[in-house]
Order: structure tokens, then sequence, then C-alpha cells
């Protein structure tokens, strides 16, 4: 079922559904996907505790939104990183950089994109991930033309980096991540420029 809206839009702080997304992405970033409730996004927002499921149907469909809303902010930021940049190799690099900011901006909601019980319950999770991965394939099969394994494996080559990255940051490793962002954003996408240029001076398969 998807994450749709019910009943009412609007409530006295304005849209309910919208800042109950925000308290879930609040909540996981603090105690996990696994630690999430509704009742404590209902706490948070001030309402009821029925009253979130006007909007949504189940505690499922609440993590679905907030995970859709993920990927789409993490989508609006690669796009914005790219507006200029013209090289499939520099836009495939840039990903990794992205991923990064992203985590920053978001912590630890960007576990939502990976959580097994949410996809599994609401496809559309997986479809946004997927159109986002479908924004790189061209660049990666102009990086390896005519290798469609090779141009599959270099993404998902990119994506654990990028994640790697990522969770490094909000660990801690490289300092206050506040701080440190745009040093690891930067380190991120000159690993991942190196990693396109493996896959493209890689001979061909056979």
């Amino acid at each position: 079922m998807a994450p749709t809206c019910k009943g009412r839009a609007t409530y006295h702080h304005g849209d309910l559904a919208a800042a109950l997304v925000r308290a879930t992405l609040e909540i996981v970033d603090e105690v996990g996907v696994r630690g999430f409730s509704v009742a404590e996004a209902a706490r948070r927002t001030r309402v009821s505790p029925a009253a979130p499921y006007r909007h949504f149907a189940d505690r499922d469909a609440l993590l679905a939104a907030a995970a859709l809303d993920v990927s789409r902010r993490l989508r609006a930021i690669y796009l914005e990183a790219v507006a200029t940049v013209e090289s499939p190799q520099e836009r495939l690099a840039t990903m990794a950089g992205s991923v990064v900011r992203a985590a920053a901006r978001i912590r630890g909601g960007c576990e939502l994109l990976y959580a097994p019980g949410v996809r599994t319950a609401h496809p559309e999770v997986l479809t946004a991930k997927r159109e986002f991965v479908d924004l790189l394939l061209p660049s990666a099969f102009e990086v390896v033309p005519e290798e469609r394994t090779a141009a599959v494996a270099l993404l998902e080559a990119l994506q654990a980096l990028a994640r790697g990255y990522a969770t490094l940051l909000l660990d801690g490793v490289f300092g206050d991540p506040d701080e440190v962002v745009e040093e690891v954003a930067t380190r991120a996408t000159r690993s991942a420029r190196a990693m396109v240029a493996g896959y493209a001076a890689a001979p061909a398969e056979d």
C-alpha cells in the first residue's frame, strides 16, 4: 500500500503529514528504524496517538513516506551538484560526494533507504531508488560502452563507496560531521573518480 495521506491534510500547525515525516526522520536518526514508533512521532508533533493514522495506514506507511522524502532530497542534491557537469566520469564521481552531503543533512534517516521491511511493504521506495540509479546509468554506459555487466557493477561499487564514506562521516570517524562534511565529500568524490577511471581502463571481457 502506498504511503498516501488519508483524511484532512492540515492541522493547527500546518501540514501534519509533513510534520510527521520530519519527526520520523528525527526519531530514526536517534534510535534507528527498529526503535521508531508512531506514538513517539505523534508526541513530537503534539497530536493524539490516533491522529497519524488519519494520514498513514500504519507504521510502515509513515516510514515509507519518510524514505521517499529522503530519496527526493538526495536526488535534488545530486542534480544540483551535476547541473553544469558534462563529463560522464565526473557525473558518476559527483554522486559519492552528493551522498555524503545528503547524509550530513538527513543524518540517520538515510538508513530508511536500505531498511528491508520498508522496501518490502512499500515497493515504491525501491522504485525511487531505482529511479536514482537510472540517472546514473547513461553515464556508466558512456564510461564502459557495450559492457552492461561492467556498468552495473560500477554503479554498485560507487554506491558502496558512497555509503561507506557517509557512514564514517556520521560515525564521527573524521571529526564533527558538521565541520568536516565538505572535506569528506571531497574525499569520497576523489575516491569515486579513481574507481571510475579504473573501470574505464579495464579491458573488456570476452
